[in-house]
C-alpha cells in the first residue's frame, strides 16, 4: 500500500527507507489515522526532522497520495488544478450544485486542498473527560488482580482526564488506599499508579492536573510531585529510561567473570602439610579479580535509533566503572557489513577482522532496532550505503561475530511484539535477541553466564 512513498519521498530530497512504512502502519493499527488529513499530519511527525523539510514532505505527500505532481508545472496552482484529484472533486461539487456562478480557481483549490487533508487526529487522540465523573465511577479499594506483573509495554492512552477541580488533598488520598493494593507495576488504564495512562497519579500519561510519580514531566501540568520511584513497583518490561537506568545497570553487573587467579595459600599449606607427615598438598586462595570485558555494537543511524542510541550510551558509561578492564564501542547502521565504526559520525572505520582480533571471551552486546529491508541484512552488496557494499551479506557476518564471541546477544529496542515487522527473525536465527528492558537485559545476563567456558 506504501511500498513507494520513501522512494518518492527521497526524490523530494528527504531521507526515508522502510521504517517510515513500519510507523505508519503501526499509527494505523492504534486507530488514530482515520482520513488523508490524519494520515498527512502522522506522517509530517514521524519523517521531517525540521520545518526545511515540511514543503518538500508536502509535495511528496501530495504526488503520492493525489498525483499531483508538481515538477511538470510553473505554480502549485496550475499542479492542482491539473490533477485527476482535483478534477473528480470539482466534477463531484458540480454535479450536486455546490458551485454557482463565476468560477474562482484559486478559490477551488483551495477548499480543494483542506476539504481533502482535513484532519481529525486530535478527536481520535483525545477524548477529554472530567476528573470527577471519573473518581465517581473508579474503585479505589480496587484489588490488584496480576500478581505476576503485567508484561505490556508501555501504551499511551487515548483518554485525557483533567483533575483540576478535584482538591489536592483528596487525590493524594485516594493514591494512598490505591498503593495499599497495588502489588505490580502498571502502564496504561485509569486507575493504578503508573505510566501512561489517564489517572490522576503517575507519570508520562494523559491525567492533567494530578500527582507525578516519578518519571520526567510530560505534559507539564502536574500539582504535585513525588519523585520517589518506590511509590510505584519497578516494571521490567518498560524500555530502559532515567528512571530505571540503576536497575538497568544492576542488572548488567549479574555478568559473572570467568578470571579466577589462583595463589598460594601459604599458610594452610604449611600447617596441612605438618598434618599429613609432610606431604605437601598445595592449598589456594580463591581470589577472583573482575576482568569481565565488554564489546558494544551500537546501531546510531536514523530517526528510530537515535534516541535508543543515546540511552544506550548513558547506560554503558555509567557502568564503565563496572567494566573497569576494557569497555570497547563501536556504530554501524542498520546491518554490520565489512567495516565498523570508532566515532558516532562514522567517519573512522575499522575492519570487522581487526574487531575480531579481540580476545573471544569479550561480552558483546549488539543494539539495533533491525528495522531495515531484508536485503540490506540477507543480500551481498545489500546495504544502502555505497561505502558499506560488501560481497559478504550481513547475515554472514553476523554468524562469524558469533562464531569467534560466544558470549554474544542482540538487544532490540523495538517492543516485542513490533518484531515480526522487522528481520528479527532473520537474526534470531544466528544469534540470541532480548528487548532493550531491564527483563530483557538480565535474561542477556543469565545466557551468557549459562554458556560453557571454553
Amino acid at each position: 500500500m506504501f511500498s513507494e512513498f520513501p522512494q518518492t519521498l527521497r526524490r523530494y530530497g528527504i531521507d526515508a527507507d522502510i521504517r517510515v512504512i513500519m510507523d505508519m502502519y503501526r499509527t494505523m493499527e492504534m486507530g488514530i489515522v482515520t482520513n488523508l488529513g490524519s494520515l498527512f499530519d502522522v506522517c509530517q511527525h514521524l519523517i521531517c526532522k525540521s520545518r526545511r523539510e515540511i514543503a518538500p514532505y508536502t509535495l511528496a505527500f501530495w504526488e503520492y497520495f493525489l498525483g499531483i505532481d508538481t515538477t511538470n508545472y510553473n505554480t502549485i496552482d496550475d499542479a492542482v488544478r491539473n490533477s485527476a484529484a482535483f478534477e473528480n472533486w470539482l466534477s463531484e461539487k458540480l454535479g450536486t450544485g455546490k458551485i454557482a456562478g463565476k468560477v474562482d480557481y484559486k478559490k477551488l483549490i483551495d477548499q480543494f486542498l483542506n476539504e481533502t487533508l482535513n484532519s481529525d487526529l486530535k478527536s481520535n487522540i483525545q477524548k477529554e473527560l472530567d476528573g470527577r465523573q471519573h473518581l465517581d465511577i473508579d474503585n479505589p479499594e480496587q484489588s490488584d488482580k496480576d500478581r505476576h506483573g503485567s508484561s505490556n509495554t508501555p501504551r499511551s492512552s487515548d483518554t485525557m482526564v483533567d483533575y483540576s477541580k478535584i482538591y489536592l488533598d483528596e487525590l493524594l488520598e485516594r493514591m494512598k488506599r490505591v498503593m495499599e493494593n497495588q502489588k505490580t507495576s502498571h502502564s496504561g488504564g485509569g486507575h493504578w499508579i503508573g505510566s501512561h495512562g489517564y489517572s490522576a497519579y503517575g507519570h508520562s500519561g494523559s491525567g492533567l492536573n494530578g500527582i507525578r510519580v516519578g518519571g520526567s514531566s510530560h505534559a507539564g501540568s502536574a500539582r504535585k510531585v513525588l519523585g520517589d520511584p518506590a511509590f510505584y513497583p519497578i516494571d521490567l518490561d518498560a524500555p530502559i529510561n532515567d528512571d530505571n537506568m540503576d536497575a538497568a545497570i544492576q542488572a548488567l553487573k549479574n555478568i559473572e567473570d570467568f578470571h579466577p587467579d589462583r595463589k598460594l595459600d601459604i599458610k594452610r599449606t604449611i600447617e596441612d602439610t605438618g598434618h599429613n607427615a609432610g606431604i605437601v598438598l598445595p592449598r589456594f586462595l580463591n581470589e577472583q579479580q573482575d576482568r569481565t570485558q565488554v564489546l558494544l555494537l551500537l546501531d546510531n543511524g536514523g530517526n528510530s535509533m537515535w534516541v535508543h542510541a543515546r540511552k544506550v550510551q548513558m547506560l554503558f558509561a555509567k557502568i564503565k566503572r563496572r567494566f573497569s578492564q576494557d569497555l570497547k564501542t563501536f556504530y554501524f547502521h542498520n546491518a554490520i557489513y565489512d567495516q565498523v565504526y570508532e566515532d558516532e559520525a562514522r567517519r573512522k572505520p575499522v575492519m570487522l577482522r581487526k574487531v575480531m582480533e579481540n580476545s573471544p571471551e569479550y561480552r558483546v552486546f549488539i543494539v539495533g532496532d533491525s528495522y531495515m529491508g531484508p536485503h540490506e541484512l540477507l543480500s551481498p552488496y545489500g546495504s544502502i550505503e555505497f561505502r558499506e557494499e560488501s560481497s559478504t551479506s550481513g547475515l554472514e557476518n553476523l554468524k562469524t561475530l558469533h562464531k569467534h564471541f560466544p558470549f554474544l546477544v542482540w538487544i532490540n529496542p523495538t517492543p516485542k511484539q513490533f518484531w515480526n515487522r522487522t528481520v528479527a527473525s532473520y537474526i534470531q536465527q544466528v544469534m540470541r535477541m532480548e528487548p532493550l528492558t531491564i527483563k530483557g537485559i538480565l535474561e542477556a545476563a543469565k545466557y551468557m553466564n549459562q554458556i560453557k567456558h571454553f
